[in-house]
């Protein structure tokens, strides 16, 4: 009996976004972990660390579009509780980051001091983030297991570099399909012996971007990096409304 695969789905690779190149640039929305019992901070939104006062917004990165969509990169920001030098540093950087992706989302301007744009970057609570979309640069980092297939090395996992900015080379091009500027870097390795390796953050401009032209505002016109693709703009690439709130940054 004759079998016909032409009707076959296409074959399933699991999880199977793979691992995204570090320096790649792509558009994430983010989404809130709720943190387990007993671990709850002074919101609902934040866990409380184990071992300090710390109080961190524990999310999920998701990648929106492109060839890696749907991959998830786990980042935790530190919001709350700094006792310690060091722990005001986190939470500075921490809430730095969290602007800089508030304002692309509600494309603000960084350099905007006018009253509508002061108000914009105010939310009622974390909960306001939730599903907040912008454009990430993506970096490579060894994980806490080694490989069963291979003890010697472990596992990479992508983790969030830096936020994507106007002024970046690579920010026009991920708001217009295919979203993404994907680096043709290698995915690192990193043996056991040398864990504490991670990639550069302060690497030069890849080859791929040095052409792109910088972005000093919303307004540019977009570089094109790919010939567009015909499909439906996301929701998240549309002009948002600013909301009002209360939690500044």
């Amino acid at each position: 009996m004759a079998i016909d695969f032409n009707e076959a789905p296409e074959q399933f690779s699991g999880s199977g976004v793979g691992i995204i190149p570090p320096d790649s640039c792509v558009m994430v929305e983010l989404h809130i972990v709720m943190p387990p019992q007993g671990r709850t901070g002074s919101a609902m939104e934040l866990t409380r660390s184990k071992n300090s006062t710390l109080e961190f917004l524990n999310t999920e990165l998701v990648v929106a579009e492109g060839r890696f969509k749907g991959a998830k990169i786990y980042n935790r920001f530190c919001v709350a509780g700094a006792t310690t030098d060091g722990q005001k540093k986190a939470v500075n950087i921490a809430m730095g980051q969290l602007r800089v992706a508030l304002e692309c989302a509600r494309r603000i301007d960084h350099e905007d001091n006018s009253p509508q744009a002061t108000q914009a970057r105010r939310i009622e609570g974390w909960s306001d983030m939730e599903g907040m979309a912008f454009p990430i640069r993506v970096g490579c980092e060894a994980s806490q297991t080694p490989k069963k297939n291979d003890p010697s090395h472990y596992f990479v996992n992508n983790c969030l570099s830096r936020i994507v900015t106007p002024k970046d080379a690579e920010f026009a091009a991920l708001y217009q399909p295919p979203y993404e500027v994907i680096s043709d870097q290698p995915v690192p390795e990193f043996p056991v012996s040398q864990q504490s390796g991670r990639p550069s953050q302060g690497a030069p401009a890849p080859s791929w971007a040095a052409s792109a032209p910088a972005q000093n505002g919303w307004g540019s016109a977009p570089a094109q990096q790919t010939p567009p693709v015909a499909q439906q703009t996301p929701a998240w690439a549309q002009q948002p409304a600013p909301q009002t709130d209360q939690v500044p940054f």
